[in-house]
């Protein structure tokens, strides 16, 4: 018997205890609570009743939760007392009653602690294993999620991976869908496993809780999905629903809405054309329909994607369409069409102004009175209110100072939630600075920027690394400005990585971003006085200059996303 557990024998037998002579229920007594957190004595002491012994009535449930205090080598003392049970069904019926003893909250950890009983070879591994299995095939509702928010943290996926598979199937599609939507959006060993998963799900999708091959997908619940997977930053799965609730839907309406969301996912594969062909054919579905909320939503989708080709003109006149159906609609949507308006009209900056005026005025109200709602929408407003102001001629540094401060506090708060709006703000902020001619302190801002930025990317790299090249880039020039040239070659190679995988990754629009990129690049290669590595980014340009030219002669038809 080990020295500690010689110990706590000692102890248990002078509290009178009845179990210091029972080695495994000592054993797992004292190493349970330190596997499968417990959070107070009602919970401990279902944690105890796990135990036969304790079953059983032979030992004293109250007084030994009095007593119980976890010790660190929990790991070993479960191991050694599964062990010694010698048949694994024994232990697993152990480890899944203590595994109902622990509140939801902390299952997550609870199923990590099993993993890592099922890493290690031996009848404590077979026992861990099958109490896997038996939670999640038991009640998979309940188990589900834990072991989607566990699986990234497990060393050894290939078992996990099984288990997420058979769990997902068992699950109901609610609890399924909210499980996959846990799992981490990039992980190289769990990758593969979520997009079977989404697959899984997408066949999965009727109106009835049993999967039919035969049964039609329903419209609705694709819908659902699109936009859950949209505010989950998943836009390969949001475009494949709404593709599909598009094509299927059963009402003018519900098609409208679909092609909405698809519009908007598959903006964020970068696919702004494919958005404006669709944004259009929703447009002309929409006008029929005789719904003004529905109209209003439609307007949007389509003065975004008109901005996003650069299509002014088209921007401006859906943008001024958008504003005017407002005046019928509720102060939120008169705000959203204003800040619309203000986004597109960047040819006559004045009027931007008093379009952002405005808005700012609407949301700081709705903000005071539900900020949980509309105080990013506030911030938003008040970011772009201050663009538009500098644009005008008017000083902005005031208001983009209070778009800071507010997106400061809600980062802090939530970075998962708001960290996308948080780099924009700190990213226009920082320009200003630059622009004042105060480097030092826009460097920083675009340093917290490009790092805000970077775990972006990481998540969703279509959606974030031309963003975060912006960050990198404006980085260079403020090491640049500071005279830190060695720093500055770093960044802006930094830049140039991310803008190669933009244009690998079919977004040809960053092209000449990565032109300006290779030529700052050999500024600084020309002033470390490298000019041998000059010729190969020469001929690297040329190649872009031909690609971007057969880009801007296709550009003007819509080309649809790849499935």
């Amino acid at each position: 018997m080990p020295h500690d557990l010689e110990h706590w024998r000692t102890k248990v037998l002078d509290a009178g205890l009845g179990f210091a002579d029972d080695p495994i229920t000592l054993s797992l007594t004292l190493a349970l609570p330190a596997l499968f957190p417990v959070r107070d004595r009602r919970s401990t002491e279902a944690l105890l009743t796990a135990l036969p012994g304790f079953r059983a009535r032979l030992y004293d449930v109250r007084r030994t939760a009095d007593f119980l205090f976890p010790v660190e080598s929990g790991d070993e003392l479960v191991r050694e007392a599964l062990n010694a049970y010698g048949e694994p069904d024994r232990g697993a019926d152990v480890l899944v009653d203590a595994l109902r003893a622990v509140a939801a909250p902390d299952r997550p950890r609870a199923v990590e602690s099993l993993c890592r009983l099922a890493s290690v070879p031996g009848v404590a591994a077979e026992a861990a294993d099958l109490a896997l299995a038996q939670a999640l095939t038991g009640d998979p509702d309940a188990y589900l999620p834990a072991l989607a928010l566990a699986a990234p943290s497990v060393e050894d996926p290939a078992r996990i991976i099984e288990l997420l598979h058979r769990a997902f199937a068992a699950a109901s599609y609610e609890v399924a869908v909210d499980a996959y939507l846990s799992l981490p959006r990039q992980h190289s060993r769990l990758g593969s496993a979520a997009a079977q998963i989404a697959l899984d799900l997408f066949a999965r999708n009727t109106f009835d809780s049993e999967p039919d091959p035969a049964h039609e997908p329903s419209p609705m619940f694709d819908l659902d999905l699109a936009t859950r997977m949209l505010d989950g930053r998943r836009p390969e799965q949001a475009a494949a629903f709404a593709r599909r609730a598009a094509d299927n839907a059963h009402s003018q309406e519900l098609r409208v809405r679909a092609l909405v969301t698809l519009c908007q996912a598959v903006t964020q594969l970068g696919h702004p054309w494919y958005a404006r062909e669709k944004a259009d054919e929703a447009l002309a579905i929409a006008r029929g329909v005789g719904n003004s909320g529905l109209l209003f939503d439609t307007l949007q989708t389509v003065v975004t994607s008109n901005h996003a080709v650069n299509d002014h003109t088209r921007a401006e006149a859906a943008s001024l369409e958008a504003l005017e159906l407002s005046r019928k609609l509720d102060p939120g949507d008169r705000a959203v069409a204003l800040s619309l308006a203000c986004a597109v009209h960047t040819g006559d900056p004045a009027r931007a102004a008093e379009f952002a005026a405005e808005s700012v005025a609407l949301l700081r109200d709705l903000a005071d009175r539900d900020p949980g709602r509309h105080l990013p929408r506030y911030i938003a407003a008040l970011d772009s209110y201050a663009i538009a102001m500098s644009a005008a001629g008017q000083d902005g540094f005031e208001v983009g100072q209070q778009a800071l401060t507010l997106i400061q506090d809600l980062h802090r708060r939530d970075p998962e939630r708001h960290g996308p709006q948080y780099a924009q703000v700190v990213l226009n902020f920082s320009n200003r600075l630059a622009a004042r001619g105060d480097h030092a302190n826009a460097l920083e801002g675009y340093l917290s920027a490009t790092r805000a930025l970077h775990e972006l990317v990481s998540q969703s790299p279509r959606a974030y690394a031309a963003k975060c090249a912006i960050a990198t880039w404006s980085m260079a020039n403020a090491y640049a400005a500071l005279h830190r040239w060695s720093e500055a070659e770093q960044a802006i190679l930094a830049t140039i990585t991310l803008q190669r995988g933009c244009v690998g990754e079919s977004q040809p629009w960053v092209i000449p971003d990565l032109l300006d990129s290779l030529e700052f690049l050999k500024l600084c290669l020309s002033r470390a006085k490298r000019f041998a590595e000059l010729p190969a980014l020469e001929k690297e340009k040329q190649v872009l200059l031909i690609v971007h030219a057969r880009y801007q002669k296709l550009s003007g038809s819509a080309v649809p996303p790849d499935a």
